[in-house]
């Protein structure tokens, strides 16, 4: 009872009293910062860990794999066949502009 009571004393938040315009625009700000960090962080070489950026790096490890043939390309080549089922081009087309450098890493430099 007395945790009950304890959070029952406890005030609403601060977006829970704002109406619904007031509450867009506060999430809106929020999202405006939280986008702006991530770039910042980003730009200055240690990128936020949010899903997209390690998306991204895992999709730069899959390219290197596949252009250099390296231990693991049998297996990106099957996801590419698995999810291009449809396409069967596309994952030979794929990899041959990975392997001819015209499929480029994002987030990492690639060596020549």
């Amino acid at each position: 009872m007395r945790l009950h009571d304890l959070l029952a004393q406890r005030s609403a938040g601060s977006f829970g009293k704002l109406d619904q315009a007031e509450r867009r625009k506060y999430f809106a700000e929020a999202s405006r910062k939280s986008r702006a960090k991530v770039k910042g962080a980003g730009a200055s070489g240690a990128p936020a860990a949010t899903t997209a950026v390690i998306r991204e790096a895992l999709a730069d490890a899959a390219l290197m794999i596949l252009a250099t043939g390296a231990p693991g390309a049998d297996h990106v080549r099957n996801v590419l066949a698995k999810v291009f089922e449809k396409r069967p081009g596309v994952p030979l087309q794929v990899e041959t502009k990975a392997k001819g450098g015209k499929l480029k890493t994002k987030l990492i430099a690639r060596e020549r």
